[in-house]
């Protein structure tokens, strides 16, 4: 299964997959790609949820990525893909995590630290 969520402003059109990209997912997600709403429009592939990909799945990240898409991943594995499709290394998360309740590892009192 894979769900597909799409992000869209007058500019970029940002899809959010979680799940698998592969079997019928694959053309699920090519026709969002190719639809009329993300037409002209900056496109981002937030990847960072995505748990499995075939061939038929890579191929299009493939074909994704040559027409200009931005590919967001995190994790090994799918770095390692990214970097193999593109040649590069992935665009990290623009949004960064933040610490659950904005505390840092460093000063959460939780966490003890043995200092020199």
């Amino acid at each position: 299964m894979l769900r597909i969520m799409l992000h869209q402003d007058d500019q970029r059109c940002r899809l959010e997959l979680a799940g698998r990209l592969c079997g019928p997912w694959v053309s699920e997600m090519e026709k969002v790609w190719r639809s009329a709403q993300c037409s002209g429009k900056e496109i981002e592939v937030d990847m960072r949820e995505v748990i499995g990909v075939d061939d038929a799945g890579r191929d299009l990240l493939a074909a994704m990525q040559r027409a200009g898409a931005r590919l967001i991943a995190e994790g090994i594995w799918m770095t390692a893909l990214i970097e193999e499709i593109t040649g590069e290394p992935p665009f990290p998360d623009p949004k960064p995590q933040r610490c659950r309740n904005n505390v840092s590892h460093d000063k959460d009192p939780r966490i003890r630290r043995d200092r020199k």
